[in-house]
């Protein structure tokens, strides 16, 4: 019995080395490839995760979303103040990646589409913005010919199109409304380069107070009001401050309009991915400007001289 009792501990302790060992060469694969790999796998099942609610909208809190929204924020001033030139570029990219992460979902959920075509498209929208609003109409309506090239180009082995003409609706679905917002926020840009300022601030206030509080909350109304609160606040900000062209009725009015157009476009984003925890994150970043955006520039243009 006493001779059972001594040589347990050395048998528990060689298995326990051997587990140990083993959970090792499990949890930290060997190897350069082995470790790309098992990235790709881990991020195809975050591509893959389900929610339990279709329309719900899912809070991403994994990462430094905090720092970098922070950095979008920075971001964007910088092209504020770098000109056109640097509002094209800044916000082309980021358009052109909220499109191009779409799709992204898209082909992970089994779709044979391509992700670069809608980084491509959206961003020479967004370009064309700056020289109009009529080059950007037809930039808009190239689009909708290059979805349909792209698909038939895509077709059957037997030479039959109409396997892939699905593809040509997620295409649009996924470059098209980012490609309008990202064009409309140029063009108000271009027009009065304040309003724009205000826009980005506004929309940011409503971020920051949704993902605050929405994220921790148990329902979906404390986020939203939340980032409502925000939209107020600096909506007074700058009906105070005298942003051109607001007048002070106008700059609330606008301002104020930002927070169910913001919540409008969070619920737009979520219907343009196959389902609402996708991970898309470029989307994510821009998905309050989705409507207004387009929105503020027809309402500035129409109604404020």
């Amino acid at each position: 019995m006493a001779t059972t009792e001594k040589s347990r501990p050395k048998t528990t302790k060689k298995a326990a080395a051997k587990k140990s060992a083993a959970d090792k060469t499990t949890a930290r694969p060997k190897g350069r490839r082995a470790r790309v790999q098992a990235k790709q796998k881990a991020r195809a099942a975050k591509l893959h995760a389900r929610s339990g609610s279709r329309w719900r909208v899912h809070y991403d809190i994994d990462g430094p979303r905090v720092r970098l929204g922070i950095a979008w924020f920075v971001g964007a001033v910088v092209a504020f103040t770098l000109g056109l030139v640097g509002i094209v570029l800044y916000f082309g990219v980021a358009f052109g990646a909220a499109g191009s992460h779409c799709l992204r979902t898209w082909r992970a959920a089994g779709r044979d589409v391509d992700p670069t075509v809608a980084l491509g498209s959206v961003a020479v929208v967004v370009t064309l913005a700056a020289f109009g609003p009529k080059l950007m109409g037809l930039g808009v309506l190239a689009l909708a010919g290059l979805a349909i090239a792209v698909s038939l180009g895509g077709g059957a082995d037997d030479g039959s199109p109409s396997v892939s003409m699905g593809n040509v609706g997620l295409l649009l679905q996924c470059a098209l409304p980012p490609a309008v917002a990202g064009g409309c926020l140029v063009l108000l840009a271009d027009r009065e380069i304040w309003s724009a300022i205000a826009l980005v601030l506004i929309a940011s206030a409503y971020e920051s107070g949704d993902y605050l509080v929405g994220s921790g909350a148990a329902n979906n109304v404390e986020g939203p009001l939340a980032g409502a609160a925000g939209v107020l606040v600096v909506s007074m900000a700058v009906a105070a401050g005298g942003f051109p062209p607001f007048g002070v009725g106008e700059a609330m009015v606008f301002g104020l309009l930002v927070a169910p157009l913001a919540l409008g476009g969070q619920y737009l984003a979520t219907a343009m991915l196959p389902h609402s925890r996708a991970f898309a994150p470029a989307l994510r970043r821009v998905d309050s400007l989705l409507l207004a955006a387009p929105l503020w520039y027809f309402g500035i243009d129409t109604f404020v001289s």
